[in-house]
Order: structure tokens, then sequence, then C-alpha cells
């Protein structure tokens, strides 16, 4: 307890120099937790964008549909397969979807779509769609109308209550051709989407490519755990018959786009904290150098080194102490702050954004996950800042060091 107090009233013995020590340790906090909220706020975005507002956390195929999404690779709808994965209790909803590509075509113009045979209640429950709405309304389980993207809309210059007509390929060579009637135009969070997609009802889409009660895929909303209970429902279907795929699994390259990423943020937070490292490191040198006479007494009187040891990295713990503490009594709040209002971006940075099919948004998360280990690296950093300093006060000699 001593030592602690010692180390305390050395701390402002130079109160410029401690609270310069101080604010170096608070910026680099900061920084790093705002720069790794903003990247994993952008992960979760990116994911939540093609899982949630597409893929879903989970889906359930044909063997082998994955490699061929073929409208030819289809399965019959049953009953007893919902059954069995909704008894898993992680999976909240599992519904069906028949997707298939189609022309679009109006009077003057015509366009390559997407078309997304849907359960509307399922779908809804997965990415809250009919939020999305708006122009007309959304599907209903007897609706006959269709959903169009905002993109495809302008693109085609439509509008709610206009005709549209879709040509493609049916079930096992059958021709698909069938004029609909638009009853609501969306904003879909996913650029490519938005440019490209026609949502309707299954019965609906199922009559358009003549396979009654068939579909492409189950999609599974899954709330916890999603590898764990993706491999659970795996052994719990059959396997010949069947494919079980994660989102992870279902887009690699988003995985490895995100793994690439989050690498490239850690070595920026590793830069920093070196160069911060460094001006820490200086001024616990100088702060060491300048007490050798002080030491030397200390030594005399018969105070053994180790005390010393001990209170010069009490004093460096106290310095990040309170750097740290600072730093997150001043950025959490920030961090909920932004995590609620995110930053919506407008113009050529925009669209560049959207190129990449990622809404134009930077999301960041306040996640305590990402403020945990910037404490622990910054205790680290201090103790290592330590080290040269106790061997610089190990080789002193008592009676140089008194009379320099």
């Amino acid at each position: 307890m001593l030592i602690t107090k010692i180390a305390w009233r050395n701390l402002w013995r130079n109160k410029r120099r401690t609270i310069t020590s101080i604010s170096s340790i608070f910026f680099a906090v900061i920084l790093a937790i705002l720069m790794r909220s903003l990247q994993e706020g952008s992960y979760q975005q990116m994911i939540d964008t093609a899982a949630r507002f597409y893929m879903g956390y989970g889906q359930i195929h044909m063997k082998g549909y994955w490699e061929d999404k073929s409208i030819n690779n289809l399965i019959e709808d049953k009953a007893d397969i919902r059954k069995t994965v909704l008894e898993n209790p992680n999976v909240t909803e599992v519904f069906g979807r028949l997707e298939t590509y189609a022309m679009a075509a109006t009077d003057s113009m015509t366009k390559g779509v997407m078309v997304v045979g849907t359960e509307p209640k399922g779908e809804n429950q997965l990415c809250n769609l009919s939020s999305k709405v708006i122009e007309g309304e959304y599907l209903s389980d007897d609706s006959k109308a269709i959903l169009i993207g905002e993109g495809l809309a302008k693109y085609l210059q439509l509008h709610v209550n206009d005709t549209i007509a879709l040509l493609g390929q049916g079930y096992h060579g059958a021709s698909a051709a069938e004029l609909f009637h638009i009853g609501g135009i969306i904003k879909h969070p996913n650029p490519q989407m938005n440019n490209q997609v026609i949502y309707m009802t299954l019965p609906t889409v199922q009559h358009f490519v003549s396979a009654d009660n068939m579909i492409n895929t189950y999609i599974l909303n899954i709330n916890n755990d999603i590898d764990q209970t993706v491999v659970d429902i795996r052994n719990t279907i059959s396997k010949e018959d069947y494919e079980v795929m994660s989102w992870s699994e279902l887009s690699p390259e988003m995985v490895n786009l995100i793994e690439t990423d989050r690498a490239g943020g850690k070595l920026m937070i590793g830069i920093l904290y070196v160069v911060i490292a460094f001006g820490i490191f200086s001024t616990i040198l100088m702060m060491t150098i300048e007490r050798v006479r002080e030491f030397g007494i200390l030594t005399a009187v018969g105070m053994e080194r180790f005390k010393i040891y001990k209170m010069l990295v009490t004093e460096a713990l106290m310095i990040g102490g309170i750097g740290i503490a600072v730093s997150y009594l001043i950025g959490y709040p920030i961090l909920l702050y932004m995590e609620s209002h995110p930053i919506y971006l407008s113009g050529a940075q925009a669209k560049a954004m959207e190129d990449m099919g990622m809404e134009a948004v930077l999301q960041f998360t306040a996640n305590i996950d990402i403020i945990l280990p910037q404490a622990i690296n910054m205790f680290v950093i201090m103790i290592l800042c330590t080290l040269y300093p106790i061997y610089h006060v190990s080789k002193l000699k008592t009676v140089e060091a008194i009379h320099s």
C-alpha cells in the first residue's frame, strides 16, 4: 500500500508530463475503439444485408443444388421437413422459396430479373420486408399481385397498378409466360436486389413455372449459434437427399472479404499502438533517468530494489489505468450514439458502395467485445515499457547515483 501511495504522489510531481502521457493513451484507445467499432459494425451490416435480407442464416436444398442452380433441381415441399427443422430450439422460422430468372418486359423496355416466390409471413419475420414497401401494399398469402424493386421500377418506368410481362423457363422444359399486376414497390437494402428483384407468393410462382408444391430452398431463420444449429439440422434430415448450409458456407467470398479486411484493420491498430508505445516508453525512461539520484538515496537507506521496480510498474499502470478509464467513460457513450445513428453516405461514395453490393451506410457497434481487448493491449504496452527502465535501475551503483 505504501508503494502505491508513493507511486501516486510521484505521478503528480510533474503534472504536465503525466497529463501528456494520459492524453496519448486516451487518444490511442479512443481511435482504436472507433476503428474497431466501425469495422465490426460494417461487417454486421454486410451480413445482415446478405443473410437477413436475402439468403437467410441457413438454407436447405436438394443435394447438389448449390453447385447447379437449375430450375429443374427442385424439392417437394414436405410438412415433415419443416416440423423436423422447427424442433431445433434455435430455429424461429422456416419457409419455402422458389427462385428463378425471367425476362421482364413493358411496352418499350426489357430487363432480366430475379423472381422470388416466397411465403409473405415467413419473409416478413426474417427481414421485415413489409417495412421496405415505399408504394402500394405488401403481399398477402392469397395475393396474385407482385412486388418489384425500386431500381427495377425506375428502369422500366413502372408504377403501382401497372402490368408487367414475364417470360422465362418453366419446370422440366415448360415455357413460363404470364402478365402480372404490380401491387407494390419496395426499396431493398441490397442495391443489386433493388435493381432486379420481383417478389410474389409461392403459389403464384409455382403456377408461373408449372411446378406445383415444389421449391428450391427452405430458408432458416436462426437466432443463436448458427454453425452448430446447421450441423444439428444436417444430422436430423437425409444427407442423401438434402444439403444444409449456413450463410458463411453460402457466401464464402464475404467471409474471406471480412477476414481480410479485419486483418488489415488490426494491422493499422497495431501500428497505432507501436507509435503510442514509443511515446510512453520515452516518457517513462525520462521519469526514470531524472530520478537516478533519488533511487541511489533509496537504495543507500536500505530500500530493496524490488520495491523500486514495483514502484515503477505501479506508476506505469496508474498512467495506463487513468487513460483507459477516461477513454471508456467518454468513448462508450459515443459508440452507443453512433450505433443508433449510423452515417448514411451520398454521392460518389454511396454509388461506390452500392456498386459493390453494399448498403451505403457506415454502421458502428457498441459491442463490449471490441472494447476489452484495447484495455488489455494498453496494459501490456505499459508493462513492456517499464522493462528497460527497470533494467536501468538494476544496473545503478549507489554511490555514483547519489553523486549524479
